[in-house]
């Protein structure tokens, strides 16, 4: 800490200073310091922790991220280094005194002690951060690629440096091929290359259908596309009509601004179209929960925090997420910055706990657009999703929708003949009513009844698939042993009375009946003890052999082959006046049954007239002549829902719904982002949403980038937000995308920490040659296949990425670009280079994700509700690796072991390790087996398989080596021909060749060479 000098510190101070500046005295003049590039790396590393932006953690009440503040406190003495408090304490000798304190672990290297020293010598002069400075086009005496050679060459001539030759064209092929469309070239493709020459190659490339995959492959992680939900159970989601739109997006060119836009708010732009609503499910791809007893408030905070997060990675390449608890440490975001960024996301609908706990911030039915259902048919959907149908899905849905339109017009004309009917059936009610008779009140009929008996999924059948007693469907049963079907009553009990008898109706198949039948009803004491049964004692509910009320029998079984009904009069059955039946099951032991219409006989008058609902039971009650209209009316329209002559218009409309249902259920969905009423957003002191002490806040983007006040404080949406995010006075988003697509094109970006450009980040190695790319960008209209297209046409993208000694020696991570980068293909490409050389790939583009092949039990662990996996036995198993089944808690392990991100969160890069797990995949995934063995079967020879997969011939002593794994394979396999069989029959397509051991054995070849890192590595 700093703090004011005793005498005794100045006579120290006294000496260390004047040993400094007797090593700065003798220095050799060099260029100017800079402090973007050469100081507040530094600084922000070393010093801000404890003396930067957090006010919270700040020592000494200083600041050095701000000159004034440090030039106030005599921490810097511009141009006078013995009077620099921050010179004595970086130098001092005396661990009391000195900068950083030894117990932070940050200590300075002398040549960053000397660096410091120079600086405030030169007069200590400060800078804006790069990143946030306006993107000015630097002057260049060359255009387009040649640009970029010119920034290039610049850099190395200064280091003694200069470029490598140009890659040989079987290099460049394979490096162009896997960087612009992720899958290998053909070895004839290296006859077209030569026949059309680089450019135009290149523009054939860029309009490949495959382009727009490959280009996705990194913005589905940085917008932490999944299949899956990520929290607790991890339940799948349909989604993936959002990563079709992404692949669409880049292969028809669609201006970054715009792709921007329409994701953040493609649901707030004027007529939105289904494309642009697609697009705004980037909005709630984030992992949701709807595990029991969370908090629906804390998840609200936590999906907003994570939309920050996410947008401010992905886009402006910050850092947000360290300002959510506290003032960012190193960069100027504050806390209230944070929790502004998270208001422009106040208004989309949703809950917090996707359970029966959780909240809408208002009734979302007044909100569903055309085309969007709730996804809540139990209390754990995930709110409103957004079908996404094909044409002739489209086509379809109007007609059946005109149809069922028809169909209920027709249904609710009134003629006076109706009126007429309606009248009758009232009198007749009223009669009923009025009976002392006993009456058949029905119960359940069919499912889903305004009863409301829960039936869970049970198999049914209408009168066309089987038989039906009365109503829509029955159910049908069918077993070799005990099975049973049971009813949840609990919402509307049926209270039985004295005398009552409780009957239900079945049809036993003449062909294969049932050995017994059984009627049980649960109590609402929590009790099945009441069960009657039919023919041979089976069924050991209540005790076999015994006779009692939970174990009643009566009789022999029915007739076979027509409807019977079965009775059971209460009381045999242990049920008294009073009592409430709140479930019932239909069982039996073996045979098929179909099961219908349950009900009572009884004397209650509250279940005279049927299912009357109480208001028209009320009505009934009434004499004719005293009804007003609107009571007529509501008779005649209660009786349009009973009357016997629309019986068949009613059925009509139950098939055209369900035809509707089922064909809505098959079309594809997206999590629709539906604008509702803000949320009321507040500062969370620490990031603690039961705090609710911190300031209301509006939405405002960060209060000092630029252009952040072009956007109204109180009306702001997240149109406004885009907007901004695009504008050409935000300096972040330009830098931000140029720099990632440099660095998947070179190995390493211009400024290597791709998630942050803040100080933590890292100064850019060529920070014109950035700057010149980003306003570029922008300037051709955000038009990313321009600036793929000028990248690599660049000399410095086509050179070698061979690295001589002294150059490995002297930039041995390629940072000065003298060379070009050796990179391993990504997780889903890997796959793909086997599948396209075997001649296996599947290269449709666009649909739902696919299952290939994955490991016996991995998901075992995987819980609420346990699954298994099946994989895809078509030829979906052969479509690439882009669109694999994404499951963020159990990712595909080919795909992790190739360090793919689960996407819980977004990813600006991935890790790139080296493991044996790799090796093992390659060998013994059955996707790489089965490559192997279908390489190795339609290749003519080792010399063709190789070239197949490397588009270039072996070397003699590459032929030699093969040829040896060949023969001695094939001696092996001779004397063990089923291990041979075996290999051939890994995988979906079984192959029987006239030679089994020359194929296992050329198989185990391509095996090998499917392994090598020349394979899976792009140079």
């Amino acid at each position: 800490m700093f703090r004011k000098i005793d005498v005794m510190m100045t006579m120290r101070r006294l000496a260390v200073l004047s040993f400094v500046a007797i090593i700065f005295s003798t220095a050799v003049a060099e260029e100017k310091l800079s402090f973007n590039r050469d100081i507040r790396p530094i600084l922000s590393d070393k010093c801000f922790y404890c003396h930067g932006p957090d006010k919270n953690t700040r020592e000494a009440d200083l600041r050095l991220d701000v000159r004034e503040a440090a030039i106030e406190g005599a921490a810097i003495v511009p141009g006078n280094v013995e009077e620099s408090e921050l010179v004595f304490r970086i130098t001092s000798e005396f661990e009391d005194e000195l900068m950083p304190p030894p117990d932070s672990h940050k200590s300075l290297t002398d040549a960053e002690k000397e660096l410091l020293q120079r600086w405030v010598e030169e007069g200590a002069e400060y800078e804006a951060h790069w990143a946030y400075l306006p993107v000015a086009r630097p002057n260049v005496d060359a255009e387009g690629a040649a640009a970029i050679d010119a920034f290039v060459d610049a850099r190395l001539q200064m280091e003694g440096l200069k470029r490598s030759p140009e890659a040989d064209d079987v290099t460049l092929l394979r490096r162009l091929h896997f960087d612009i469309t992720g899958l290998p070239p053909a070895p004839s493709d290296l006859v077209r290359f030569h026949e059309l020459g680089l450019e135009k190659y290149v523009d054939a490339l860029l309009d490949s259908p495959h382009y727009g995959e490959r280009m996705a492959i990194e913005w589905l992680d940085a917008v932490r596309y999944a299949d899956t939900v990520g929290y607790h159970g991890d339940q799948p989601l349909e989604v993936s009509p959002f990563r079709d739109w992404v692949i669409d997006s880049f292969n028809s060119n669609k201006p970054f601004d715009e792709f921007t836009i329409e994701q953040i708010a493609g649901d707030l732009l004027p007529n939105a179209t289904i494309d642009q609503r697609v697009a705004a499910a980037f909005n709630r791809l984030g992992p949701s929960s709807n595990e029991g007893g969370i908090q629906d408030a804390e998840y609200v905070a936590k999906y907003q925090a994570e939309r920050v997060r996410t947008t401010s990675t992905a886009w402006l390449g910050s850092t947000m997420a360290c300002a959510e608890c506290h003032d960012h440490k190193f960069d100027p975001f504050l806390a209230k910055d944070f929790y502004q960024f998270a208001a422009f996301f106040s208004d989309i609908l949703e809950k917090g706990a996707w359970t029966g706990d959780g909240d809408y911030q208002e009734d979302p039915n007044g909100l569903l657009k055309s085309g969007v259902i709730l996804d809540g048919s139990g209390n754990r959907g995930r709110g409103p999703m957004l079908m996404v149908p094909t044409e002739e899905e489209s086509s379809r849905l109007a007609g059946l929708e005109s149809s069922l339109d028809s169909a209920r017009k027709a249904y609710e004309a009134t003629s006076p003949e109706f009126v007429s009917a309606a009248k009758k059936w009232s009198g007749d009610r009223r009669g009923d009513l009025a009976s002392n008779q006993p009456y058949d009140y029905v119960y359940l009929e069919d499912k889903g009844e305004k009863n409301e008996v829960s039936t869970n999924g049970w198999t049914f059948v209408t009168a066309k698939e089987g038989n039906v007693y009365q109503g829509n469907v029955a159910r049908k049963q069918e077993s070799k042993e005990l099975i049973q079907h049971i009813g949840n009553a609990s919402k509307k009990p049926l209270q039985v009375s004295e005398g009552d008898v409780l009957f239900a109706y079945v049809f036993l198949d003449a062909t294969n009946p049932p050995e017994q039948l059984m009627l049980q009803f649960h109590r609402d004491d929590d009790q099945w003890n009441h069960r009657a049964w039919w023919g041979s004692d089976k069924i050991p509910y209540g005790g076999i052999g015994t006779e009692r009320p939970s174990h009643h029998k009566r009789g022999n079984l029915p007739k076979v082959g027509e409807w019977v009904r079965l009775e059971v009069p209460v009381s045999e059955v242990g049920l008294k006046a009073g009592d409430k039946i709140t479930q019932l099951a239909f069982t039996q032991f073996g045979g098929l049954v179909y099961w219908d219409t349950v009900g009572v006989r009884t004397l209650e008058g509250e279940y005279r007239g049927g299912n009357l609902p109480d208001e028209i039971r009320a009505i009934l009650t009434k004499s004719p002549e005293s009804l007003s209209d609107a009571e007529q009316n509501k008779l005649v329209e209660h009786y349009r829902t009973v009357a016997p002559e629309l019986e068949p218009r009613r059925k009509e409309i139950a098939k055209l719904e369900k035809e509707v249902e089922t064909l809505t259920t098959a079309i594809r969905k997206v999590p629709a982002t539906i604008s509702a009423k803000r949320r009321e957003v507040r500062v969370l002191p620490r990031g603690n949403w039961m705090d609710k002490s911190g300031e209301v806040v509006h939405a405002t983007p960060p209060h000092f980038l630029p252009g952040a006040d072009l956007v109204k404080e109180t009306e702001a949406t997240r149109l406004d937000l885009a907007k901004w995010i695009v504008s050409k006075e935000n300096p972040l988003t330009s830098r931000t995308f140029v720099n990632r697509l440099w660095a998947r094109l070179f190995g390493n970006g211009i400024s290597n920490v791709l998630d942050d450009l803040g100080s933590q980040g890292e100064w850019p190695t060529h920070p014109e040659l950035l700057d010149w790319l980003a306003a570029e960008f922008m300037e051709s209209g955000w038009d990313v296949k321009h600036l793929m297209k000028t990248i690599v046409m660049s000399e410095t993208y086509r050179q070698s990425s061979h690295a001589t000694p002294e150059l490995l020696e002297r930039d041995p991570y390629n940072r000065l670009l003298a060379r070009q980068s050796g990179i391993r293909l990504p997780a889903e490409l890997v796959r793909d280079n086997a599948l396209a050389v075997s001649g296996l790939l599947n290269p449709k583009v666009g649909g739902p994700s696919v299952k290939p092949y994955q490991p016996a039990g991995y998901y075992q662990h995987l819980n609420f509700p346990r699954r298994t996996y099946e994989a895809d036995m078509n030829e979906d198993q052969y479509r690439r690796g882009l669109y694999t089944h994404w499951q963020r808690t159990f990712l595909h392990p080919a795909m992790k072991a190739f360090d793919a991100p689960a996407r819980e969160e977004c990813t600006m890069e991935r890790e790139e390790s080296s493991t044996p797990l790799q090796a093992l995949v390659l060998l013994n995934d059955p996707s790489h087996v089965e490559a192997a063995k279908s390489l190795a079967n339609s290749s003519e020879d080792l010399t063709d398989l190789f070239e197949r997969v490397l588009t270039r011939k072996p070397t003699e002593e590459e032929l030699r080596v093969l040829q040896e794994l060949y023969e001695s394979e094939k001696a092996r396999l001779a004397k063990d021909e089923a291990f041979a069989q075996g290999l051939l029959a890994v995988g979906m397509k079984k192959l029987s060749p006239e030679h089994p051991v020359e194929i296992a054995a050329r198989t185990s070849v391509a095996r090998a060479v499917l392994n090598l890192h020349e394979t899976i590595t792009r140079y």
